[in-house]
């Protein structure tokens, strides 16, 4: 059935619960697992802080990295306790295009991802990211509320 299955893994609840069912769908089909982080650029303006503030850019690179790393051991960390080996990953870039990437890159055939509830009006204009990411890629994907 599945044999890559791929986490996008961030700080939200329902990233959460979709690292718990990940790991649960991994062990019990005995299958390779990705826990893929996705480190969005800082916004333009912050090239700017420097000016006022020498470093400022800097040391929010410095505690973004942090950030997401201790996000990922804790993913690991979780895996681990369940008896799945896992490998973590943190990219940067834009959060559907580093996911639809790793997902072409890596050959995930699962990606189990939480999904966020947007209003009707927000869904209806830009899709959402469970639903662009859908149209991009070629493997199933499990969306968890």
């Amino acid at each position: 059935m599945y044999k890559r299955i791929m986490i996008a893994f961030d700080e939200s609840t329902e990233a959460k619960r979709a690292l718990s069912i990940g790991v649960e769908l991994a062990r019990d089909l005995k299958t390779d697992l990705r826990l893929l982080t996705v480190s969005e650029p800082l916004p333009v303006y912050a090239a700017f802080m420097d000016s006022e503030l020498p470093g400022a850019r800097q040391a929010l690179l410095e505690e973004r990295n942090v950030f997401y790393r201790n996000l990922q051991s804790e993913g690991i960390k979780h895996a681990e306790e369940h008896g799945i080996t896992v490998e973590g990953i943190i990219v940067e870039g834009d959060e559907v295009q580093a996911i639809v990437d790793h997902i072409a890159k890596w050959g995930a055939d699962l990606l189990v991802i939480g999904r966020r509830h947007h209003s009707g009006a927000v869904s209806r204009i830009w899709g959402g990211t469970v639903h662009n990411i859908a149209e991009r890629v070629q493997c199933s994907i499990l969306a968890v509320s």
